[in-house]
């Protein structure tokens, strides 16, 4: 029974670990996709405000990381020493497609004109649900362009040891959606292409880790996760210490045992501006 249980530990931390990796890749991987929009523009930093100004002059920034020694931003409530990370992105769905959601005037929709004559002078419109999306398509006749939801979205890990995901929306925070339980750590280090070629040449937590680096060179993320037992383990009682890029996680020695933990850690290439540069 007592082996039962520890090997139920163990399959419980490794399911934890690997399923909260793979699921912030396929997230996480997604960043910057903006369907036909080839060429975004617009640096601004705003990760929690519910502005579509804000949202427009933000569209070539396609994640933020926010450190573990920064102040969290108002609009979560993550877990102290811990990193969050916002990305933005558009659905891979459109509007009217089979499964794709409805539309929503709580949410933000971007319609990319792909008409060579209106592309010019509009290339794109931002605007919520039930608003005016007048772009028109290739044919540049009475079809008009797909629109797709405007994703803004944190990924975190909450003060209970759960990660969550909230998306920023025009009418503010949406609910937390809590993912994975029992992971104790995330930290992310981001890959910055300063020369516009899709080859990082600095990876940091932070922009004051590379010189001159800005949220709109980001390429890619490695990102670390600490994954933990529910419960404690008698096998597990020796002093340990985990090493999650510029974090450390110490566990003291305990006679009754601790939990089990077990770091996992995967490189994230945001497949869509990394193509971009690239061209």
């Amino acid at each position: 029974s007592a082996s039962r249980r520890e090997v139920q530990l163990s399959a419980d931390v490794i399911e934890n670990g690997r399923y909260g990796l793979d699921l912030l890749a396929r997230e996480v991987s997604q960043a910057g996709f903006l369907g036909a929009l080839s060429a975004p523009a617009g640096t601004t930093v705003a990760v929690c405000s519910t502005a579509l100004s804000d949202w427009q002059a933000s569209l070539a920034v396609h994640a933020v990381g926010i450190n573990q020694d920064e102040a969290a931003p108002a609009c979560i409530a993550r877990k102290a020493g811990t990193d969050a990370i916002f990305v933005q992105r558009a659905s891979t769905c459109a509007v009217g497609d089979a499964q794709c959601e409805g539309e929503s005037t709580a949410v933000a929709y971007l319609q990319v004109s792909m008409c060579g004559s209106e592309h010019s002078a509009t290339p794109f419109v931002l605007a919520v649900g039930g608003g005016s999306f007048p772009l028109h398509g290739r044919d540049c006749g009475a079809a008009l362009a797909e629109k797709r939801k405007l994703i803004r979205r944190f990924f975190f890990v909450d003060a209970n040891d759960v990660l969550n995901q909230v998306d920023i929306l025009p009418v503010g925070a949406a609910t937390a959606v809590p993912l994975v339980e029992g992971i104790e750590q995330m930290q992310a280090s981001y890959a910055f292409d300063a020369d516009g070629d899709g080859t990082p040449e600095c990876f940091a937590p932070k922009l004051s880790g590379c010189a001159g680096a800005q949220w709109s060179q980001v390429v890619g993320a490695r990102v670390w996760l600490l994954a933990r037992s529910d419960a404690t383990s008698r096998n597990t009682g020796a002093a340990m210490q985990f090493a999650l890029d510029d974090v450390s996680v110490d566990v003291t020695a305990s006679s009754s045992g601790n939990v089990k933990r077990r770091v996992y850690s995967t490189y994230i290439p945001f497949v869509t501006p990394k193509s971009r540069r690239e061209r």
